[in-house]
């Protein structure tokens, strides 16, 4: 049966990922190979369905529907004023339209180091880039670029990071900044790295749309028609609720604000960020307010409900996984691996983290294994939490992570249209940096 465990839980993974490729949604794909993995590790489909699958699920929407449901009314208000475009307008203006794919990355490299979430930043950033896109006539599949690269790597584990990936090794004994000169190096040319990568795939986005082979930005109805620019708020009005955004959060995580509850405080800058919004753009709102209102927040509460349908059906999929004795073999063979240290501890998260679909999951897994280890091992512990925290970040970003479909899905694309690009910029890069970095220090240290 072990075994064949195992074979389930190879097998569901591939399904999940195969079947994403074709377009399905995520809970039709999700159930199948769920229902692959209780089969074949011996498991009753009823109780396997009824308390894991949707036991994850549940637990989605009681942990993140509020925070999906105000993010999204946020995101939508700036829509309908006019404030995102206006931030949009601003930024070709300051920078230009040729590097724009850097300018995103960095605006979402400093909102995930801020302390600002991976779920906020999509909602925040979004209606942004792809007011930047209609007026450059981008195609839609290029948000997956900047998101990926600025907010979806090398900031959740650099030094002084407040993400839950450098926060977990701090366990070890160490600090948010443990390793600098290390963390800084990885961050610098990780970073580099993934904005070259970015740059040269616009380039050739935007050849392909000159030439004719790519239509570039196509409308859709879920977002209003581009304004003009005497249509839109100035630029306090466009940055100001963002800024307000941005500043509750890092001053609210920085002083503990509502018991140091993340999601909570989250909640709240969206809400103040939202009536900033209105308080200064009231005069853009387009159309009959009562009625274009009360659209707004049933349009915020369905597309609300559908993202955390999809992060709940993934994490579902995962809590099946994670309830299996296959997995419980597959934790324990990778703990016992004999290999030096650091070796150990880069190899062990990266794995977990694949497994689980999640960067954080892989890092708690193996603090909670093998945190009293490392401690008695001999090892620098500040060497080892930068490298767990960057081994994190690297098969968390497989085709079946929680992230990539939430994100996929929020953006409007698939796994077929964009996921190549995420798999260079959040596992590949990252990979091969840490892996030299693994090298370097176990001969050094």
């Amino acid at each position: 049966m072990d075994a064949l465990g195992i074979i389930g839980l190879l097998a569901g993974i591939v399904i999940l990922i195969v079947v994403s490729y074709k377009g399905f949604h995520a809970v039709p794909t999700t159930i199948l190979a769920a229902a692959v993995v209780l089969l074949l590790n011996g498991i009753n489909l009823w109780t396997g369905f009824s308390t894991a699958w949707i036991g994850g699920l549940a637990g989605v929407f009681t942990a993140y529907y509020l925070l999906f449901l105000f993010s999204t009314i946020f995101a939508n208000v700036m829509q309908e004023t006019g404030a995102c475009t206006t931030v949009a307008y601003k930024l070709i203006d300051w920078f230009g339209k040729k590097h724009i794919m850097t300018v995103l990355t960095l605006l979402c490299f400093v909102l995930c180091f801020g302390g600002v979430s991976f779920f906020v930043i999509m909602f925040a950033i979004g209606p942004i880039a792809f007011s930047m896109f209609a007026e450059l006539n981008v195609p839609r599949k290029a948000i997956i670029l900047p998101v990926a690269a600025g907010a979806g790597a090398f900031v959740l584990a650099c030094p002084a990071s407040t993400q839950l990936s450098n926060v977990i090794p701090t366990s070890l004994g160490t600090t948010l900044t443990a390793a600098p000169v290390l963390g800084i190096i990885m961050l610098v040319v990780g970073m580099a790295a993934s904005i070259i990568y970015c740059e040269k795939v616009y380039a050739k986005m935007m050849k392909e749309v000159e030439e004719g082979k790519d239509p570039g930005w196509v409308p859709d109805a879920s977002i209003p028609a581009l304004r003009g620019r005497d249509e839109v708020p100035g630029a306090v009005g466009g940055f100001l609720p963002l800024v307000v955004v941005v500043a509750l959060i890092i001053v609210g995580s920085i002083l503990k604000w509502f018991g140091g509850n993340a999601t909570e405080l989250a909640v709240i800058a969206m809400i103040a960020g939202t009536l900033v919004c209105m308080a200064l753009n009231f005069k853009f709102f387009q159309g009959k307010l009562g009625g274009l209102f009360k659209g707004l927040l049933a349009k915020s509460a369905v597309g609300a409900a559908g993202s955390a349908l999809v992060l709940g059906a993934v994490v579902g999929f995962g809590t099946v996984v994670s309830n299996t004795p296959a997995f419980a073999k597959v934790v324990a063979w990778v703990m016992g691996i004999q290999i030096p240290v650091y070796w150990k501890a880069v190899i062990a998260t990266a794995v977990l983290a694949g497994v689980c679909g999640s960067a954080s999951s892989g890092a708690k897994l193996v603090m909670q294994y093998l945190g009293e280890y490392f401690v008695g091992s001999g090892a620098n512990l500040a060497i080892l939490h930068r490298l767990i925290a960057n081994a994190s970040v690297t098969f968390d970003s497989l085709p079946h992570a929680t992230g990539c479909f939430l994100m996929l899905s929020f953006f409007g694309l698939n796994h077929k249209i964009a996921y190549k690009h995420v798999f260079w910029l959040d596992t590949i890069i990252p990979l091969v940096i840490t892996l030299i970095s693994t090298l370097i220090c176990s001969l050094i240290f």
